[in-house]
């Protein structure tokens, strides 16, 4: 009970600190100076043209649409502060991104997708900033529509783990870690769970939101949600080293549940979070056997 205790006091801290900050532009995890204000901006450059928007990813039919694919839109940001930027809904999906803006100048900002893809076709949307609007162009193709969290608030999936202690292994930058403290915890708080596992070194925090039925098997990532986190924190020092949030760009972790039997989740880890001494995203990797309480 105390390690759950001290997992969920970090847990909680690790909300706390990104309510009271926003992942920069550059990536970098600053205070929002601007967070009380409206942002003024454009979607088109001096000349009156589109700015450019970049895709990543693929987009699917019958696959629930949770972040790991999505839209860079540049933004001509005039008076910083907070923004709020959205397309219209076609095909059954709607792109937006919210957060604020530190500064001025181009900006970059991540429009995450929401629905489900009803058919594979070029897909149009228009996207609305302010009074300024550009088009936006996704294909879709067929998808099989497995592997992905539900959308509705779940019950949790409870489970006594058996006992099992847990384990896990994570390679952040090349440097890895091991540990046998493992618990994912469901919470019924905001349809959000949390993981957390410690060695002597470091702590390992992985918050994620889940949908329909608790937590299912399925790909979750930190742009699923606003108080969707992965951090690693170093127990000697007590700085977090790591850190991916919704709002992080050029960083994006996956949290992948393969399989929950017998109240035991099989985990794997993948993609790239923030490394807070230099701001760089880098790749991590990693799996974890750990029991839901």
């Amino acid at each position: 009970m105390k390690i759950l205790s001290r997992y969920l006091i970090v847990i909680l801290a690790v909300f706390c600190f990104g309510c009271s900050a926003e992942m920069a532009r550059d990536g970098s995890f600053n205070l929002s100076p601007n967070q009380n204000q409206n942002a003024s901006g454009s979607l088109k450059g001096t000349n009156n043209d589109c700015l450019a928007t970049a895709i990543t990813g693929t987009f699917q039919t019958n696959t629930a649409q949770n972040g790991s694919n999505y839209v860079i839109a540049n933004v001509n940001v005039t008076v910083p502060g907070m923004y709020s930027i959205s397309t219209d809904v076609q095909n059954g999906v709607k792109f937006s991104a919210s957060g604020v803006f530190a500064s001025t100048g181009i900006q970059q900002v991540r429009l995450v997708p929401s629905g489900t893809f009803a058919n594979a076709v070029a897909t149009n949307y228009t996207l609305t900033y302010g009074s300024s609007s550009c088009p936006l162009a996704i294909t879709v193709t067929e998808g099989t529509g497995t592997g992905t969290p539900g959308t509705d608030p779940g019950t949790g999936n409870p489970g006594t783990g058996n006992g099992a202690s847990g384990s896990w292994t994570i390679t952040v930058d090349g440097k890895t870690y091991t540990g046998t403290d493992a618990t994912l915890t469901d919470r019924h708080l905001m349809n959000l769970a949390g993981f957390a596992g410690t060695n002597s070194q470091v702590m390992v925090v992985f918050v994620l939101k889940y949908g329909n039925g608790g937590i299912l098997p399925a790909t979750y990532t930190t742009s699923d949600d606003p108080m969707s986190q992965f951090s690693v924190t170093n127990l000697t020092t007590t700085n977090m080293d790591y850190l991916t949030t919704k709002t992080s760009v050029g960083a994006l972790t996956n949290f992948a549940i393969k399989s929950i039997t017998n109240g035991v989740a099989k985990i794997t880890i993948s993609g790239k979070t923030i490394d807070m001494a230099t701001n760089k995203a880098v790749v991590i990797s990693g799996e974890i056997t750990a029991p839901l309480e």
